[in-house]
């Protein structure tokens, strides 16, 4: 039978654990700080509130939120819409191909060549213009979901303050927990109702109306 003092014990160490696993996934942004710790007085102790741990499934959040999912839905629209239009284009260009592989028998060396080049500039331009939809729509969806991500942390924190936790990690991180910590129900119904759609950009935002870094 396992006596009083080992069950605090038991407890100890699990609360350890999950602030080990919230320190891990902490470390990367706190490795950024600077090298050398502050000096601390040799008697005094800095008191530290108990770690209260809260878990969330963040992919599951992402996958299932509404604004994600209309964030989808408008993305494969566009991406549709965008392979429509390359594929008249292409069709048009092999057209245009086979049409110059017959005048060849009647146009000059120089006549066929100059066409050639005109077709082939053609030819890039319409890849160069594939790539900078492909670019843009990459952009334009980064920035929905940036906006999605920004919603989370706001909605994460506002439900950590209400339920009284001072940590909060992905359920990825952590090995073992209990059903009762995982939030992710609670955070996916108020992130629906804050935030319930996204639209997605038309264009990517200029580069002239980004703030400029300083020099």
């Amino acid at each position: 039978m396992i006596s009083t003092e080992t069950r605090a014990g038991l407890r100890l160490a699990g609360r350890a654990a999950l602030v080990v696993l919230a320190a891990g996934f902490a470390a990367p942004a706190l490795a950024q700080q600077a090298a050398t710790p502050p000096a601390v007085d040799a008697g005094v102790e800095e008191s530290l509130p108990p770690a209260v741990v809260g878990i969330i499934d963040y992919q599951k959040i992402l996958r299932d939120a509404k604004a994600a999912a209309s964030i989808r839905d408008q993305v494969e629209a566009r991406r549709k819409s965008y392979q429509e239009e390359i594929g008249q284009q292409e069709q048009e260009l092999r057209e245009q191909d086979q049409a110059l592989v017959k005048q060849r028998t009647v146009l000059s060396p120089e006549a066929f060549s100059a066409k050639r080049g005109e077709f082939e500039k053609e030819v890039a331009e319409v890849q160069k213009n594939v790539q900078a939809r492909r670019r843009e729509l990459d952009e334009v969806t980064a920035v929905a979901l940036a906006e999605v991500r920004e919603a989370i942390i706001q909605v994460v924190s506002q439900l950590a303050e209400a339920k009284g936790f001072n940590v909060v990690v992905p359920s990825s991180t952590v090995l073992v927990f209990s059903p009762r910590i995982d939030i992710t129900m609670d955070v996916l119904q108020r992130l629906d109702e804050r935030l319930p759609d996204v639209k997605v950009a038309e264009t990517a935002p200029e580069l002239s109306q980004q703030p400029q870094q300083p020099q």
